[in-house]
């Protein structure tokens, strides 16, 4: 293999190391967001289950 082989392959593989790392992070805020997202919806459950006209709506069946 000679030198200029030798420095596209390198360029690549810095290249798709870089495009891998990326894509992690981007997951890795995606993950956070749907954390978040979920972690908001639990708290607003949360509330309507301990409100007691909705208990008792449930209870009855509605």
């Amino acid at each position: 293999m000679n030198r200029s082989q030798t420095i596209i392959i390198t360029v690549l593989v810095v290249i798709t190391l870089s495009l891998l790392s990326y894509t992690i992070v981007d997951q890795q805020q995606q993950i956070l967001k749907l954390e978040q997202q979920l972690q908001h919806e639990q708290t607003k459950y949360k509330i309507i289950i301990n409100d007691p006209l909705v208990r008792d709506a449930m209870e009855a069946g509605g």
